[in-house]
């Protein structure tokens, strides 16, 4: 199994960020006492020195209320955005994975992705079918098994998996 290699679209912080953080308090002009929103208690959030000009600029992430409040455009980079906290970012964070799977089709373009533990996300009709009809009535409650049976499953139908940890 490979390790996830984060593509820094930022979708992870754009659409559940806000909803996860608050910041309380600003300590120093890059240090923040924060609140985990949904499984509570507070961590210090530390805005690494080199974002700190990123963060500095809120243009964008001001308009935006879903986006957690440490995401910046990446500069000079149109469409990446950081973590300025990568490194003090708390476990909700830590633990949070985009994308468990790739799923290519045989000319190697990329037709979907399995989001969050087991969620298909595809706009291809015949990887939807399959996923429906082989995948989804799977009963397998342990992940790597789950991931191994699906990888299988996938590759038997002509298309080419990418499992992360």
């Amino acid at each position: 199994m490979t390790a996830f290699e984060c593509t820094l679209c930022g979708k992870c912080c754009m659409h559940a960020g806000g909803h996860l953080i608050e910041v309380d308090k600003r300590l120093t002009g890059r240090d923040f006492l924060c609140r985990q929103k949904i499984v509570g208690g507070t961590f210090r959030a530390r805005v690494e020195e080199q974002f700190l000009d990123a963060f500095k600029d809120t243009t964008e992430s001001s308009k935006h209320q879903s986006w957690c409040p440490f995401l910046r455009g990446l500069p000079g980079q149109e469409g990446k955005y950081v973590c300025t906290i990568h490194n003090s970012r708390p476990l909700i964070c830590r633990s949070y994975a985009c994308c468990a799977m790739r799923i290519f089709a045989g000319d190697g373009r990329e037709v979907g992705k399995v989001k969050g533990r087991r969620s298909l996300a595809t706009e291809d009709e015949d990887l939807a079918r399959c996923w429906k009809e082989s995948v989804a009535p799977l009963a397998i409650d342990d992940d790597t098994a789950w991931r191994s049976e699906v990888a299988g499953i996938l590759g038997r139908a002509g298309y080419r998996v990418e499992a992360y940890e």
